[in-house]
């Protein structure tokens, strides 16, 4: 186990996995309270935006499709669409051909949508301002290939053939 660093030094040994990832953990955990604080100043929650900004720039569309969007369950789609709802900025509406289909569509202004959103991803933007040219090229390098590594990991795999 590696013992703490005083503030302002650097250690020879480099971070372990394990490390790494307590790490990455602690600062996603930061970043969503973070993020969080930024959605409420733009007038909404995170997830309240991002349904909007979906609704916004795709159109109406059902719940089960925002849910795959969105990646949430349809129990969180439902719970969200009940409270825009409720607040007068989207509505359930029948689908024009397929009865047993609810649509979910924007009765709210759209401009307002998109500048809450901007507003909301603007905030975060700035978080990476003060960053110069060789940090933000190794940010995005790192991220990227944690994002394919990810991705390579989550996609499914043919079965083994049984002998």
């Amino acid at each position: 186990m590696s013992t703490p660093i005083a503030e302002g030094t650097q250690s020879a040994a480099q971070p372990s996995s394990v490390e790494l990832a307590a790490g990455t953990a602690a600062f996603v955990d930061e970043f969503e309270r973070w993020a969080a604080r930024r959605a409420a100043a733009a007038g909404a929650t995170a997830a309240r935006l991002r349904l909007l900004y979906f609704l916004h720039c795709q159109g109406a569309r059902k719940m089960a499709d925002l849910a795959d969007e969105l990646e949430v369950t349809p129990r969180n789609v439902t719970a969200l669409v009940d409270g825009l709802e409720s607040d007068g900025l989207v509505r359930r509406a029948a689908h024009p051909s397929d009865r047993r289909v609810t649509l979910v569509e924007l009765t709210c202004n759209r401009e307002r949508v998109a500048s809450q959103f901007e507003t909301y991803r603007s905030s975060i933007a700035g978080l990476f301002d003060d960053l110069g040219d060789a940090d933000r090229q190794t940010l995005e390098r790192l991220l990227s290939l944690l994002r394919d590594r990810m991705r390579r990991e989550a996609a499914p795999t043919p079965e083994t053939p049984h002998a």
